[in-house]
């Protein structure tokens, strides 16, 4: 195709042959990684089999499989025909071909469009594949984890095709699509291969977690193989507690997304979001580690730690105290070459006061514990705006204050679900020290305060009307929540507290972007 400058019809056969020698890959390692599990079955009189599924499951969920798989490996193919005809820019928008209109009118247009439409057709089919697999295959969990990174390539090849579109088609954006279809198509091929082997799939062949001899309510066990990811990266993965990283996150990329607004950056914001936010997981992550090495004593003696790595002895307390000091100096490093070095120090700052003034001195000794220590959660909005900027404005610090006056209400409603654990751990959590109705009333005056916080956004013109609808409406809410709770003295109402905190914050965020979006629409910002 090279030597003799073949047209795009060729350079489709070379990505399809690619993509088949791809597979072929991924179904000799995954085919491989189950001999172990092949051989026990032959070797085990003593076990039967119990269907999971009925025939008729079986058969649609193969078809659709198999109408996944050709369709996903059509819409590479019209991708590298867009590639082949430079095609890549003939729709200048998305969703639609052009602002002005939804449908191409030329044939590089039409083969851009073909590849979208190709595309939208097998990311339907994916996400159908993957509930089957979530609704009918739930005791499976190798099924599930492919199902889940399936879910989570293909949606963020999505995102990412919209990108490149939005800034102009830069070869490294068009390298990462690139990447990505091949790691979506090799999700899929694994979930496949795992959908067709007897005993993934709930048909003939023996399934080792039922014993006839045991009696029928004893725990099963798992063989060997049966996941995905080595069980000693699972567990130092638990340590920088993922879940809790996009909380923090999401803040970091808003206030960059503000911050693009009122200075636009000197180098592209794609670019700058990617490196930030992959230091900040490196350092929130850091944090955490260490925070379980500290916290290991209490962790033990509560009910919602006591699983926990380093309590367990599953991974031994100065390999997680490594573990989080090297995330943390790698953190620090990355920052400052590929950002600039007041976001890394502000990076390490926030490190370094959750470790040492919450978690080593406020936690154990203060119910102020959470207030104060609330700075170190609010720290990545400012590390946000200052990788943007190069440091600090008033917006940033209102971001800060947000965060800041959410933390306690946040927190407190959990320490009122949790207060037994506390107590148990000798935690000076409020409701342990001055009881459930003080916790009550702190958490009411928090949330009007709270409230007051967030219009100063507003009012200091950092932005605009929508963000003021949307910071009074969910202020509100936010408040009469607390104010039931304060009437109501129930575990529900403080669990419901706590949940619509996670929700208020995202909304909050969301609606500051928008805001900006819709005042000076993604040049502005892009």
């Amino acid at each position: 195709t090279v030597l003799l400058h073949l047209d795009r019809t060729w350079v489709a056969a070379h990505m399809g042959n690619s993509m088949i020698l791809l597979a072929s890959l991924v179904l000799l390692a995954v085919f491989a990684g189950q001999h172990a599990v092949v051989n026990a079955e032959s070797a085990a009189p003593n076990v039967i089999t119990r269907v999971r599924t009925t025939e008729r499951t079986r058969l649609a969920t193969r078809i659709l499989l198999a109408a996944t798989l050709a369709f996903t490996f059509a819409a590479m193919l019209t991708g590298s025909a867009v590639v082949g005809a430079q095609a890549d820019l003939a729709c200048t928008a998305w969703p639609q071909c052009s602002d002005t209109g939804i449908l191409p009118v030329d044939t590089g247009g039409w083969i851009n469009f073909g590849h979208r439409l190709a595309v939208g057709l097998s990311d339907v089919l994916m996400l159908a594949l993957t509930v089957v697999v979530w609704r009918f295959y739930r005791q499976e969990r190798r099924l599930r984890v492919a199902a889940h990174l399936l879910a989570l390539l293909y949606v963020s090849q999505v995102f990412l095709g919209a990108f490149t579109i939005w800034l102009g088609a830069p070869e490294a954006l068009k390298g990462a699509h690139l990447g990505l279809a091949a790691a979506t198509w090799a999700a899929l091929v694994v979930l496949a291969a795992l959908l067709w082997t007897p005993g993934y799939s709930g048909e003939s062949g023996f399934d080792l977690t039922d014993d006839i001899t045991a009696p029928r309510k004893l725990p099963k066990t798992r063989t060997g193989g049966q996941s995905l990811v080595p069980p000693t990266v699972r567990l130092y993965f638990g340590l920088i507690k993922p879940r809790v990283i996009p909380l923090l996150l999401v803040p970091t990329v808003t206030a960059m997304l503000m911050a693009a607004v009122q200075h636009p950056a000197d180098r592209p914001l794609l670019s700058l979001i990617l490196f930030t936010v992959l230091g900040g997981t490196l350092a929130t992550g850091g944090a955490h580690a260490i925070n379980q090495y500290l916290d290991r004593d209490i962790d033990a003696r509560m009910r919602r730690t006591k699983g926990r790595a380093i309590v367990t002895g599953r991974i031994s307390p100065q390999g997680a105290l490594r573990f989080g000091v090297v995330l943390t100096l790698l953190a620090f490093m990355q920052i400052w070459l590929t950002v600039n070095p007041v976001a890394a120090l502000l990076a390490l700052a926030g490190n370094l006061f959750y470790v040492f003034v919450y978690t080593i001195w406020l936690k154990r000794t203060s119910t102020q514990n959470i207030v104060i220590g609330g700075a170190a959660g609010a720290v990545p909005p400012l590390v946000g705006w200052a990788a943007v900027t190069g440091g600090l404005d008033i917006p940033a610090l209102l971001f800060f204050a947000i965060i800041f006056f959410w933390t306690p209400a946040h927190f407190w409603a959990l320490s009122l679900v949790r207060q037994e654990d506390y107590r148990a751990a000798n935690i000076p959590m409020l409701p342990v020290v001055r009881g459930a109705n003080y916790t009550r009333a702190s958490i009411l005056r928090y949330a009007v305060l709270l409230l007051l916080v967030s219009l100063l956004p507003f009012a200091t013109g950092s932005l605009g009307w929508l963000y003021l609808g949307a910071a009074l409406s969910l202020g509100v809410v936010f408040v009469a929540r607390a104010v039931q709770l304060a009437r109501e003295a129930s575990t529900a109402r403080a669990w419901g507290l706590f949940k619509f905190s996670n929700i208020y914050l995202a909304l909050l965020y969301v609606a500051m972007v928008a805001d900006r979006v819709i005042a000076l629409g993604w040049n502005g910002i892009l």
